[in-house]
């Protein structure tokens, strides 16, 4: 899933102009576990979004800081620019 890489940039094979930090793509949770950042999870789960994708998506988005909702919605203009999760990505505070 994690596509390809330019030096410290992860890149995305959808749109090569998706570009994220590697330091941001991946976390460990308190027990050592990897795991994706959850908005580029979000990003995977939005090309054909199921009731469990929208079910996750509704989940995450209050635990999304600024940064990681500004991400998303860009990621998703440049691959999905009517997708009915950019304009909640900015609703919320």
């Amino acid at each position: 899933m994690l596509d390809e890489a330019e030096g410290t940039e992860w890149i995305s094979r959808r749109a090569p102009q998706i570009r994220l930090p590697i330091e941001r793509v991946g976390r460990t949770s308190a027990t050592g576990i990897p795991y994706l950042a959850p908005e580029v999870q979000l990003f995977y789960k939005a090309k054909a979004t199921r009731e469990k994708d929208e079910s996750d998506f509704d989940a995450v988005l209050p635990l999304l800081d600024m940064s990681q909702r500004e991400w998303l919605a860009e990621a998703l203009r440049a691959i999905a620019p009517d997708h009915s999760w950019r304009q909640r990505l900015q609703q919320v505070s």
